[in-house]
């Protein structure tokens, strides 16, 4: 019995040493898989069983590097946008090396997966699009992956859910609901904290702003309080300010929304340095021309309208109405000044008050979010599962809405303090070129994932991890 074991944990030695090197993989080239696409009818609505209406939901799959001995199986979860296929790379290369089937599923109400068709998007239509029915989509898709041949999965297949963001959070959310469908999760700058007035969002930018020094949140504020005052005090000054942001059809406010929202975005994707950069030692024009430049990597002014938030047009591309219902019902993270004006760079006309005005314009009377209500569903911050890793940046302010610190034993947090380490950092592609302290996330995460799937007991597990530090400690 003792060589039996012994060969057994030589066994899992080698395969800890082959996760730890993963990242020597080359990047997978998306274009040569074999991903395919296709659609699954779900209920519309899971929580009346009188209602047996279903909808078209789109999913792909990538068998390519799926082994069929271990049934393995991602379940990569799409958030507030159109899914266009499993292209994230570090997912894929979590698949090539520990040999997993990747399935995703478009989310309701986004893409092609409308549940009324191309109908309008009216608030009537709206009622299905929340989390909960999200999650019952997850469950009833995994289920049909598990009981139709043709995908090669059997009922001991062991899973893994994905996701980044809010999809990090339905991720989470997902372990912990239905502990019994997977195996464990990962959930990348999940925000499993609904928070209405989300002050701390605005906290984090000056933050993350002052690591490349003072003057660029100061340069941040400057400009914010300029256009806030060119908007109201100079009628022509604020006509050329829409002509050159292309907002032509945004109020005052709105205006301010969009333009904190271009720094938001910047610092949030990993480009603080470059907007530092930009900023540095610049007149106040060359600023507003360098902005009007580079918003469209990562904004539309026409999602911060009223105007466009109320059409209930159906258009594929378009996620805007969809997703800020999500926050007026269920959410919150309304990004607000805080009350310390030396924290704060958005203007104060940004306020609670605003974004309740928002929500009425565009979906009517009595549409806010009951957060205590979801919280105590969901757990908030309090979450209590097993193999569970959540991430975050520490640049990125919506980790403010996640767990940034292991409180349960089964619960595995890892925040990434590196320059430019923002949203979602740990599932971008990775880079020969990153920071080791990126590396070392990604490789801890690899071999949290590989622990999860395969069949061991607890204290030979807890011998593996003693083992997988000594290796990452040699590798620094």
């Amino acid at each position: 019995t003792q060589s039996r074991s012994s060969a057994a944990s030589d066994v899992y030695k080698r395969q800890a040493f082959n996760i730890l090197n993963f990242l020597g993989l080359k990047p997978v080239n998306v274009s040569s898989l074999h991903q395919k696409e296709d659609y699954y009818d779900q209920l519309i609505n899971h929580f009346d069983p009188q209602d047996i209406r279903k909808f078209r939901q789109r999913y792909y799959v990538v068998d390519d590097f799926y082994n069929p001995k271990l049934q393995r199986v991602f379940l990569y979860i799409c958030g507030e946008g159109e899914c266009t296929g499993i292209r994230n790379q570090f997912t894929l290369q979590l698949a090539q090396r520990l040999e997993a089937k990747v399935v995703a599923l478009e989310h309701r109400y986004y893409g092609v997966s409308q549940p009324f068709g191309e109908a309008n998007l009216s608030l009537e239509n709206l009622r299905y699009l929340t989390a909960e029915q999200a999650l019952e989509d997850l469950a009833s898709f995994l289920q049909f992956v598990k009981t139709t041949k043709e995908f090669n999965v059997n009922e001991k297949s062991r899973w893994i859910t994905i996701g980044g963001s809010y999809p990090g959070a339905l991720s989470a959310w997902f372990r912990y609901k239905y502990p019994h469908l997977t195996v464990g999760a990962l959930g990348s700058s999940a925000v499993v904290n609904p928070i209405v007035d989300f002050t701390a969002f605005d906290e984090q930018i000056k933050l993350s702003a002052r690591k490349s020094g003072q003057w660029c949140f100061d340069a941040i504020k400057e400009l914010n309080s300029r256009v806030e005052s060119t908007l109201f005090n100079d009628s022509k000054g604020a006509k050329a300010l829409r002509e050159q942001f292309g907002a032509h059809g945004l109020t005052n406010t709105e205006f301010l929304w969009f333009f904190s929202d271009i720094f938001v975005e910047l610092i949030q994707y990993g480009a603080r340095r470059e907007l530092c950069n930009a900023l540095k030692d610049q007149s106040h024009d060359v600023r507003l021309e360098w902005l009007s430049k580079n918003y469209q990597r990562v904004i539309r002014p026409q999602d911060y309208g009223t105007y466009f938030l109320a059409n209930e047009t159906y258009d594929h591309e378009r996620n805007g109405r969809q997703w800020m219902y999500q926050q007026c019902s269920q959410f919150g993270w309304m990004q607000t000044a805080p009350i310390d004006d030396r924290t704060s760079m958005r203007s104060k006309l940004v306020n609670l008050d605003f974004y309740r005005r928002v929500c009425k314009l565009a979906y009517g009377e009595g549409i806010w979010p009951n957060i205590e209500e979801f919280n105590y569903q969901f757990g908030a911050t309090r979450l209590e599962v097993t193999k569970l890793i959540l991430t975050n940046g520490d640049e990125d302010p919506w980790k403010w809405a996640g767990v940034r610190s292991s409180r349960s034993k089964g619960i595995y947090a890892y925040e990434i303090v590196c320059d430019d380490c923002a949203h979602c950092v740990d599932l971008s592609t990775p880079k020969e070129t990153e920071d080791k302290r990126l590396t070392q996330t990604r490789v801890r995460i690899a071999y949290r994932l590989w622990l999860s799937l395969i069949h061991i007991s607890e204290p030979t597990r807890q011998a593996e991890i003693s083992y997988a530090v000594f290796c990452l400690k040699k590798k620094k």
